[in-house]
């Protein structure tokens, strides 16, 4: 069974895949979802062809309709093709793992606390850790979880101690040092930036305090780590941390929080999300570029709230995808509750922004 990317009118002129998320970007291909279906993209003949679907019976059929995926959260929140070639991912109410014999994915993790946690970070022996994300108004411990056998069994690898932190955002791995850093929230005192090079027998806490540190991803390079801040109560930044002296540096004010970033060669990718508040009042969805090499910062794009309200059907925003290479010619990034690209994919070419 194959479907066909509709290319229609983008930011540009550029590509746009309707009715389907870009979730991995790999070596001449691309991974697709429509609600629990998964595709793959081969850039040399242009089709997608499915190859799979998560098997879950009730939110399966749910999360075909889009409005609906929305207002239940019932959707792929993320896709990582692990080093040893398992497939594992995201979606509500637990991790779920790639059985190519049948074209299925299995629930290997249940998800008890919250519906799902935000990503899984692989490190260089191919570990694989999440941190569990759940809303937690008592303030009750919070869980780190490890598998040594590409998700077919979990253990806890590393515990915060109760009224510590709220949940984690972010856990990933960092090629320069071999480390995996963690970024926690919400409050004053729970955002939390540190790491472990020890498989989490011990965890260092770099930056601890208030909405300045508080983040849902990091982007690595060799003498800084560039983030943007996640905050409904404070102004939101673009941010690079030195790496020798740990000092942190503004590097732009932005219109909404950050809950997605990613890193492609020596450009880092943000998108603003509409979440209203005090202090985040636009109604547009921002796509920002930093550039390494220049140290500038630019708007690439920018698209609108949809009419849908956002506590039920999701604040506005654009999501990267997964880039199985760390480098690549083209950005990707689907819309989330945005008018025109809700749930379907552009593609931009890098050169030209």
């Amino acid at each position: 069974m194959s479907i066909k990317g509709i290319r229609s009118r983008g930011i540009n002129g550029d590509a746009i895949f309707n009715n389907i998320r870009v979730v991995e970007v790999g070596n001449g291909y691309l991974v697709g979802v429509r609600g629990y279906r998964f595709y793959r993209y081969s850039e040399s003949d242009g089709r997608w062809q499915y190859f799979g679907k998560i098997s879950d019976r009730r939110f399966g059929f749910l999360s075909r309709f889009r409005i609906l995926s929305r207002l239940l959260r019932a959707d792929v929140h993320f896709y990582k093709t692990l080093k040893s070639g398992q497939s594992v991912c995201i979606a509500k109410r637990g991790i779920f793992r790639f059985n190519a014999s049948i074209r299925k994915f299995g629930k290997c993790f249940d998800i008890i606390r919250g519906t799902r946690p935000l990503n899984i970070c692989e490190d260089e022996k191919g570990n694989i850790f999440f941190g569990e994300y759940f809303n937690n108004p008592e303030r009750d411990s919070v869980n780190i979880y490890k598998s040594i056998d590409y998700g077919a069994s979990w253990e806890i690898a590393f515990t915060f101690p109760a009224k510590s932190i709220r949940h984690i955002h972010e856990m990933r791995y960092d090629n320069y040092t071999n480390s995996i850093w963690v970024a926690t929230g919400d409050l004053d005192g729970e955002c939390i930036i540190g790491y472990t090079n020890d498989q989490f027998r011990s965890f260092n806490s770099v930056l601890k305090g208030g909405q300045e540190y508080r983040t849902c991803k990091l982007l690595f390079f060799r003498d800084k780590i560039v983030y943007g801040t996640d905050s409904e109560t404070a102004v939101n930044y673009l941010k690079q941390i030195d790496r020798n002296t740990l000092k942190v540096t503004d590097l732009v004010s932005l219109q909404g929080s950050v809950i997605n970033s990613v890193k492609i060669g020596d450009r880092c990718f943000f998108s603003t999300t509409v979440e209203p508040s005090e202090v985040n009042k636009d109604k547009n969805s921002y796509v920002w570029m930093y550039d390494n090499e220049t140290g500038s910062c630019k708007i690439i794009a920018q698209y609108k709230k949809d009419l849908w309200n956002h506590r039920y059907f999701q604040f506005g925003w654009c999501k990267f995808p997964e880039y199985a290479e760390s480098d690549s010619q083209f950005l990707y990034y689907h819309g989330n509750a945005l008018k025109r690209i809700d749930g379907s994919t552009l593609r931009l070419k890098i050169s030209d922004l």
